[in-house]
């Protein structure tokens, strides 16, 4: 692997251009491993935003709560990733595309390619956070934001954190505060935890093993105001003084928000490939640019329960889909046409995250839809939400999502092997359709 971040524009030469990966994520890099594995020896160049190795955005907050250290957040090796031979230009993300001239714009100079990976990933988003109000709150997404976290976390002087959101990105925030001994309150516009992923039966037991282990909860509320307090003995010597929703003002030492993700698409000049919530591909990973995939949290790809092209942001379902595209410019780039069984043939929408012991699965849809059902069973141990869709013919009923919640995060235990065979049962019922 070379590292190049020098500038100037290139000047193609005879041979073919490059291949381009844009974003050095999981999707990225099993985009360049699946490109050597079917074949492909020639260029690669990568444009990443970072200055490190690729790393896994799962294991920030554990390294921000002090569970794991820093060298175990990068999954890859120096030496596995030096085998693939990509010329990566740190800290040199794309500026825009030129689907017409075929160039990869940066700061560095235009470089030409002859096949395209879009797979720049998400960032988290503070939407609703005062923005004017003094204070920049933390986040968790990205090594450099893992390392802000653990380090406020850290300091002696903080003793309480406010985390704003209830999605799971929301909830490992919570865990790193635990884990690091501290105070935390989280408040949420929702009734209950696991935004849009959890129905109420499942969502009310994960919240109640959570206030077991001391979290306190505003749910239903926002965050409306917050003021920066002189107030020495605090980190940096102030207090933050909050006010919600409800009326109550409460401090807190430090505030985590995680008010969803934002696919990184503003490099990409409007019009020039379909966009709805993300790049719209096909089985293969195209856009409607024939040269142009991608792959991960930008890419909205056919989902199997829905029936729709939907982005399903999850690790596994990045690297497949980098492993897709990957595959099908291999067999183009060498006069080929991509078969079938290397095709992305649909996606289930699933989750998993443990907090402190406690686990959350789910699958599927948590909509029944007109004529659905709702089952709910509770188990001294965990408990399983089921959702069933009526049949095709109206004669019985198929199970389109569950939830599962569990006292205890066991791997191999019976949580999971539940889950498993729950999805087993929806993806074989969608594909019997």
């Amino acid at each position: 692997m070379t590292n190049d971040t020098n500038g100037g524009s290139r000047i193609p030469s005879t041979e073919a251009a490059p291949v381009a990966i844009i974003g050095f994520g999981t999707a990225g890099v099993n985009a360049a491993i699946a490109l050597r594995q079917a074949g492909y020896r020639g260029a690669i160049d990568v444009f990443s935003d970072l200055d490190t190795p690729p790393y896994s955005p799962i294991l920030t907050s554990y390294y921000a709560g002090g569970m794991r250290p820093y060298d175990e957040c990068f999954p890859w090796t120096e030496e596995e990733m030096g085998a693939l031979s990509l010329n990566v230009h740190n800290g040199t993300p794309a500026t825009g595309l030129d689907v017409q001239a075929h160039v990869v714009r940066t700061s560095q100079g235009d470089f030409p390619y002859s096949k395209c990976v879009i797979a720049t990933g998400s960032s988290p988003s503070t939407v609703g956070f005062p923005a004017d109000c003094g204070y920049e709150p933390l986040a968790l997404h990205s090594m450099a934001d893992a390392e802000r976290m653990r380090a406020a976390l850290e300091d002696p002087a903080c003793r309480s954190v406010l985390v704003s959101g209830a999605s799971m990105v929301a909830l490992k925030m919570v865990e790193a505060c635990l884990a690091q001994g501290k105070q935390v309150t989280l408040v949420g516009m929702n009734p209950h935890v696991l935004d849009f992923n959890a129905l109420p039966a499942a969502a009310e037991r994960f919240e109640a093993r959570m206030r077991e282990k001391g979290v306190r909860f505003r749910l239903g509320q926002t965050i409306s105001a917050v003021s920066v307090q002189d107030a020495p003995g605090h980190p940096d010597g102030r207090l933050l003084k909050v006010g919600f929703s409800s009326g109550d003002v409460e401090d807190f030492d430090q505030i985590a928000v995680a008010h969803g993700m934002r696919g990184n698409l503003a490099f990409l000049t409007s019009g020039e490939l379909d966009v709805d919530k993300g790049l719209l591909v096909d089985e293969f990973m195209r856009t409607s640019d024939p040269d142009v995939y991608a792959a991960g949290d930008v890419a909205q790809a056919f989902e199997l329960t829905s029936g729709e092209r939907r982005i399903v942001g999850i690790w596994k379902n990045a690297a497949v889909q980098g492993a897709c595209a990957g595959r099908a410019i291999a067999c183009e780039l060498a006069g080929g046409t991509p078969e079938d069984s290397d095709a992305f043939h649909g996606s289930i929408s699933s989750n998993t995250i443990a907090v402190d012991g406690t686990l959350f699965l789910s699958a599927g849809t948590i909509d029944p839809g007109p004529g659905g059902e709702i089952e709910v069973r509770e188990g001294d141990e965990m408990t399983v939400v089921y959702v069933y869709r009526p049949t095709d013919d109206g004669e019985g009923r198929q199970l389109v999502g569950f939830n599962i919640t569990s006292d205890t995060d066991v791997e191999g235990g019976v949580a999971y092997d539940t889950g498993a065979m729950l999805t087993l049962r929806i993806k074989e019922g969608l594909e019997g359709r």
